[in-house]
């Protein structure tokens, strides 16, 4: 299994809000390899750089929402890119129907060309309400069946793909040639459906990992019983022991 794994800094929103340079250095000292950046405090890109490179740490990607794709995508790229990033996310839009997966389709192939064109790549990121059926099929399917496959990839929340009541190994099986990035998000089981600890729950994250076996990898959890930066830390000691 791929030994590195990046922290998506939503998980730990509340050490960033207090202190961001210190949980990136923090995060560093845990273990993590690279980050995911969830909004960026109005740090300059060139100081964000810095910070990664005195702390040694991959600028993977970053969750950006949908309005700033369609309206700011210059800008955001420019500041991914100075900071060395892949990957650019979108954390939701609106495809919760097949008529919406169709209509989107034609704005992330826009959005998404100007990225490969750049050099980053588009990643859509899902929760669970793509996976409720609309007229006999998967709204996010048919996103996947309309969009131009070299500029539009997936970033699977595995976490919400359980939720939904699908098969994650089956669905990373069948789908990781379009997912170049995944999120590990533990589901303790189908009766909560509560999101925990990454060694407390039902998901296979070794058997996902190796189903995709080039992907990145991006630890999130949004829930905790300790403060998020003890469970961050323990979570990827599990995940490294697999």
């Amino acid at each position: 299994m791929n030994n590195k794994i990046a922290a998506q800094l939503w998980s730990v929103r509340d050490a960033i809000d207090a202190d961001y340079v210190g949980t990136l250095k923090a995060i560093a000292e845990m273990g993590y390899t690279g980050v995911e950046f969830a909004g960026f405090a109005d740090i300059a890109a060139k100081d964000m750089k810095q910070h990664l490179l005195n702390f040694n740490l991959d600028g993977v990607s970053a969750h950006i929402g949908f309005d700033n794709l369609k309206n700011n995508l210059d800008a955001e790229m420019e500041y991914l890119l100075t900071i060395g990033a892949r990957f650019i996310v979108c954390p939701s839009a609106g495809i919760s129907s097949v008529d919406d997966a169709k209509n989107l389709a034609a704005i992330f192939n826009g959005i998404g060309e100007k990225c490969f064109n750049n050099g980053l790549t588009l990643a859509y990121h899902n929760h669970d309400f793509e996976f409720k059926m609309d007229k006999g099929h998967y709204p996010l399917e048919v996103f996947y069946q309309h969009v131009d496959p070299r500029y539009v990839k997936q970033q699977p929340d595995v976490y919400w793909v359980a939720y939904a009541g699908l098969d994650v190994n089956d669905y990373m099986v069948k789908n990781a040639a379009r997912c170049p990035i995944i999120h590990l998000k533990q589901l303790e089981n189908m009766e909560t459906k509560a999101n925990v600890n990454a060694g407390a729950g039902i998901l296979d994250f070794k058997f996902i990992a190796e189903a995709a076996p080039d992907a990145v990898l991006v630890y999130e959890q949004e829930h905790y019983i300790a403060t998020s930066m003890e469970e961050m830390k323990t979570s990827l000691e599990f995940i490294r022991g697999l």
